[in-house]
């Protein structure tokens, strides 16, 4: 079972670590735990079993970005439940979170290793070879590796993964794909379906109306891939714990009815139960439409009917029953 910690500059260590205990540890942000984050952390993984220590995975709440950038629009591909999943899945023993505050923009390339990595009691440190630290991010993969040789902390830095075309596998290149609706692309470098996950939210339930009911969540914080409608497989609670359903999903801001903000509104095939504030997680697996804006409700209806049928010769059919 994994352990999660929240940690800011400052702070006592967590108690797992306060008695001496050393780690090797994978940092970086590891947004989408995409192909390029999983081989940092199978190298580290791996010198952690040779050790004999546990893995920390280090990384940083909020993401970077959204500290510099608070008025972008969401661009996480992974909520964090589904990133701790997604950490846990590849090996991780620790997951910390480590708070980006002012303390720690400011502090200095010398006072990261310090401060952070020493004081987590870190003995060997995996990242990818563009990893930057540090006030003005001045820090960078060799002078991480000179600074690690005064605390003994051994710094490996791991290659960018690149994919069948020669490009750099980054969560920058996911997005871009998920945004332009090319999910294949996005899988690829993913190595896993893109995922969309959250509790569920009590909607208007309009979709009853229409005889397809939908569990919604919310998008306000995630990344929103093309505004469109999807084939989709889901899991409610755990994704260990539970079989897969299949479904179809809109992802947009429903232009027929209202505006809500962006919803992803699942409809899950020969499913009838009140799930309502459960957890749900949904893998994307294919793109069918494009949003569209109907004249009226019974147009919308038809077009969902088509759109339920589409998704059933996507999907994998003996799924279809589960």
């Amino acid at each position: 079972m994994v352990q999660v910690f929240d940690w800011a500059l400052g702070d006592a260590v967590p108690a797992v670590i306060s008695n001496g205990q050393k780690l090797v540890a994978a940092i970086g942000n590891f947004d989408g735990v995409h192909l390029g984050h999983q081989q940092v952390i199978s190298k580290a993984r791996q010198a952690a079993d040779e050790a004999e220590l546990p893995l920390a995975i280090l990384t940083f709440s909020p993401h970077p970005r959204a500290y510099f950038r608070p008025d972008d629009a969401p661009f996480l591909l992974m909520d964090r439940q589904a990133k701790i999943e997604a950490l846990a899945a590849q090996g991780a023993d620790i997951v910390l979170h480590i708070a980006f505050t002012a303390e720690l923009q400011s502090c200095s390339a010398e006072g990261f290793v310090r401060d952070v990595l020493a004081r987590l009691g870190v003995t060997q440190l995996f990242a990818g070879t563009d990893f930057a630290f540090g006030r003005g991010r001045s820090g960078d993969m060799d002078i991480l590796a000179e600074l690690g040789t005064h605390h003994s902390m051994a710094i490996t830095p791991v290659s960018l993964v690149p994919d069948e075309h020669s490009a750099t596998i980054s969560s920058s290149r996911i997005r871009a794909a998920l945004q332009s609706g090319q999910i294949a692309l996005a899988s690829s470098m993913l190595g896993r379906d893109p995922v969309i996950s959250g509790p569920i939210l009590q909607g208007d339930q309009r979709g009853r109306l229409l005889s397809f009911p939908t569990a919604n969540l919310s998008m306000s914080n995630l990344l929103a891939p093309a505004f469109g409608v999807y084939a989709v497989e889901a899991q409610l609670g755990e994704p260990a714990n539970g079989a897969k359903l299949c479904g179809v999903a809109n992802i947009g801001v429903r232009p027929t009815v209202n505006d809500r903000g962006v919803l992803c509104e699942v409809h899950l095939f020969d499913f009838d139960q009140e799930i309502y504030g459960e957890r749900l997680t949904v893998y994307v697996k294919d793109f069918i439409r494009s949003e569209a804006k109907f004249n009226g409700l019974e147009e919308l209806k038809a077009q969902i009917a088509k759109d339920v049928e589409a998704a059933k010769r996507l999907l994998p059919q003996p799924s279809l029953t589960a």
